[in-house]
């Protein structure tokens, strides 16, 4: 007599997650235009109707792989060193760590083509404009408006990264070496004389 098992489906926060798990592995490894509703549903081990019913199709899921993307890219820059100005570069190399380590997400997070939550996307700039809020009340950074500050800061970091990862350095140039002078650069100019 055969024994039958139980059988368990998994929750829909757990075929969510991995449909999003899923899609990232596939963006980061064959690039966006390998990103079908097929191969998410197989590369996560569910039916395709489950990109569907969670995400309203390939679209939806992109949007969630991003605001995911987000999420974490916001817990990555939130550094927390108790000196002002090593909070700011740490933050800073976190930011070019994860660009680095994600190249193909972290084009897609900041492309036109996707629409991630704004709540995350904002609370991303958020944790800048609160690293910089931090150096100004402890008398280290500039005082003015910590939003604007932010905005200028990460218009610096994102065109070292974007510069980086397009490979346009000239060609002898250390695209690492020069992301540090522009931390440098940055926190030169924020410091308050």
């Amino acid at each position: 007599m055969a024994v039958a098992r139980a059988r368990t489906r998994s929750s829909a926060a757990q075929v969510r997650t991995a449909l999003i798990a899923a899609g990232r592995r596939i963006i980061e490894r064959d690039g966006p235009a390998a990103l079908t509703v097929r191969a998410v549903a197989a590369e996560a081990g569910v039916a395709p109707m489950g990109v569907y019913n969670h995400f309203d199709g390939k679209d939806g899921l992109l949007d969630a792989v991003v605001t995911d993307g987000f999420a974490e890219f916001g817990r990555a820059i939130a550094a927390t060193d108790p000196d002002p100005a090593a909070r700011l570069l740490a933050s800073g190399r976190a930011y070019r760590q994860f660009a680095v380590a994600n190249p193909a997400l972290y084009a897609l997070m900041f492309s036109a083509e996707c629409h991630p939550a704004d709540e995350v996307a904002g609370n991303a700039f958020g944790v800048l404009a609160e690293i910089i809020r931090f150096g100004q009340a402890a008398g280290v950074l500039l005082p003015g408006a910590a939003e604007e500050l932010a905005l200028q800061v990460w218009s610096c970091v994102h065109g070292a990264v974007a510069l980086e990862l397009a490979g346009s350095h000239p060609p002898d140039a250390d695209a690492s070496a020069n992301y540090e002078r522009v931390l440098d650069l940055i926190a030169r100019g924020l410091a308050r004389a």
